[in-house]
């Protein structure tokens, strides 16, 4: 059975390990950033830890205080879960317009085919006899 200070360190580590570290630098969690804040933050964890709090009562303090931002990884549920899944489903979707346009072009050039542009008609032969006609002209 574990003693009452394994229960205190245990809430103490897991509440510093999800508690952001709000010093400004680098992200880090409260556990692994190693500025005075952080240190000023795992001394009131251990604190509250001490006098019998929970990891979970721990956190839910913080994030009453200061918010979802305080957390290393917001929980999955109402606007948090879209924030989580709205990057995925824009890469899946971008990548199928992608395969899309692909296929539309490969489409497009297959139908057109190197026989019309084949001999010029009669046309094209009276066009030609024409502007060769202009340039000598303009010579």
């Amino acid at each position: 059975m574990p003693s009452s200070a394994d229960a205190v360190a245990q809430a103490a580590d897991k509440a510093a390990s999800t508690i952001l570290c709000d010093c400004g630098c680098h992200p880090q969690s409260t556990k692994e950033c190693a500025c005075e804040r952080a240190a000023e933050m795992r001394g009131a964890i251990a604190a509250e830890a001490a006098s019998g709090k929970s990891g979970e009562a721990i956190i839910a303090g913080y994030v009453a205080k200061y918010g979802q931002k305080i957390l290393i990884s917001p929980d999955a549920s109402g606007f948090n879960l879209v924030a989580w899944l709205a990057p995925g489903f824009g890469i899946l979707t971008a990548a199928l317009v992608i395969a899309l346009a692909i296929r539309r072009w490969r489409r497009t050039a297959v139908a057109i085919r190197p026989e019309a542009a084949s001999l010029p008609s009669g046309d094209d032969a009276a066009y030609r006899a024409r502007l060769a006609a202009e340039v000598d002209d303009l010579r």
